[in-house]
């Protein structure tokens, strides 16, 4: 896909943004002499046209200007030095000048998906933002595969501030370039205006609710803001305690802060009001393997029987089976996380514990490998922190030191 320029017959047009300033060159004083040559005739059509793209190209603007004018004056049809002018006038920043010319291109050649963007573009530069979307969409429905436009159309949008519109556009946009940094950066102001709108909504019916609470307490959890997401998170039960999902978000935000046994507390609370709650399970267990690992294998083994594709808790669930001796099952809770999260790395490690204790020196080195394959691949921390543990918990007859899992970030569930 182009990255949001165009080519017209040859000319260059670059990204346009609201409020750029583009610099005007004064025509040079040795130039004047071309373009009083180039316009006493004594040069051909294709000529005159080289001339003003060369110009254009070095920024000669006025020189260029004219040089297409003239060419439209000879040959009235010439779509091309139209659409060459319009560049050059949106350069100039002779935007009304720009939308005359671009729309006599119009009415040389109706079909001209790249005159309709052009002509977006100068109305978009005017504020104008209806005109821009329609000529825009004018422009997809000459030419539907015409990602510039399309690009140029959802920030049209946000112009007129219909940022759903622009929000799906740009969603459309990212699934072409993933990687497109102003894509991105479009889409996001796109969905942040509708999420502010939305809030500020919220703020104005419900301006007590244990939603907008809710809200709060996520956005400080976004920021880092930790003791301001704890304090949204009990304003939001003290406005509605039985609300699912809020003692195991305020958890959360606990395990963070390193508060561990008022998580513990949250944890059971988010049970009282849902006892098959399996990311409650998971999390309280998890909690328990620090002081208890035979009372945190009962709230794991129900969890991974209640959510069988949550391997957060099959690891956890196999560390608790590890922990209290039986390492045959541990390794079989092991093995379903190596099949739901193939990149989790810690897995490999837990599994060479586990051969160890049962005698198999050629499991525990092939796990290992595996262990320090995937570590690397995550980063050089921690390949280093995998080197370290396999040292201090392998090749020695220390007991073996705990690893933090090192599950991707979309894989964290999210409670409803």
């Amino acid at each position: 896909m182009p990255k949001k320029s165009m080519l017209i017959n040859g000319t260059a047009l670059g990204r346009l943004y609201m409020g750029a300033l583009l610099r005007i060159l004064l025509v040079l004083p040795g130039f004047t002499l071309a373009l009083a040559h180039a316009l006493s005739g004594q040069s051909s059509l294709e000529n005159l046209f080289q001339e003003a793209q060369a110009a254009s190209a070095r920024g000669e603007y006025t020189v260029s200007e004219s040089l297409y004018r003239e060419i439209i004056r000879r040959d009235p049809q010439r779509g091309s030095a139209f659409n060459n002018l319009g560049i050059v006038l949106i350069s100039e920043k002779k935007l009304r000048d720009a939308v005359e010319v671009l729309q006599q291109a119009l009415k040389v050649n109706p079909n001209s998906s790249g005159t309709y963007v052009l002509l977006g573009m100068a109305y978009y530069e005017l504020f104008d933002s209806q005109r821009a979307i329609s000529a825009f969409q004018s422009a997809l429905y000459q030419n539907p595969k015409d990602t510039n436009a399309l690009f140029y159309l959802g920030k049209a949008q946000m112009q007129a501030r219909d940022y759903q519109q622009a929000a799906e556009i740009f969603a459309k946009l990212r699934k072409l370039e993933p990687e497109d940094r102003d894509i991105l950066y479009d889409s996001s102001i796109a969905y942040m205006k509708l999420m502010l709108d939305a809030v500020n909504q919220l703020t104005e019916v419900a301006p007590n609710s244990h939603q907008l609470f809710l809200f709060q307490a996520q956005d400080a959890e976004a920021r880092g803001d930790q003791e301001a997401a704890i304090g949204y998170y009990k304003e939001a039960i003290r406005a509605k305690p039985e609300t699912v999902g809020v003692h195991f978000g305020l958890g959360v935000v606990y395990v963070k802060s390193g508060k561990y046994d008022e998580a513990a507390h949250e944890f059971l609370n988010e049970l009282q009001l849902n006892p098959n709650d399996s990311l409650a399970l998971w999390r309280l267990g998890e909690l328990e393997l620090r002081t208890d690992p035979a009372k945190a294998k009962g709230h794991l083994e129900y969890a991974v029987s209640l959510n069988t594709n949550l391997p957060q808790a099959a690891l956890a669930y196999g560390r608790a089976l590890l922990m209290t001796g039986d390492s045959q099952d541990a390794i079989s809770q092991f093995r379903r996380v190596v099949q739901l999260a193939p990149e989790e790395d810690s897995v490999h490690y837990l599994l060479a514990v586990a051969y160890r204790t049962l005698g198999k020196p050629q499991e525990v080195k092939e796990e290992i490998a595996r262990f320090e394959a995937l570590a690397k691949i995550k980063s050089d921390g921690r390949m280093q922190l995998a080197r370290e543990i396999v040292e201090r918990g392998l090749k020695t007859q220390d007991p073996p030191p705990d690893i933090e899992p090192g599950f991707s970030s979309v894989r964290n569930p999210e409670h409803p």
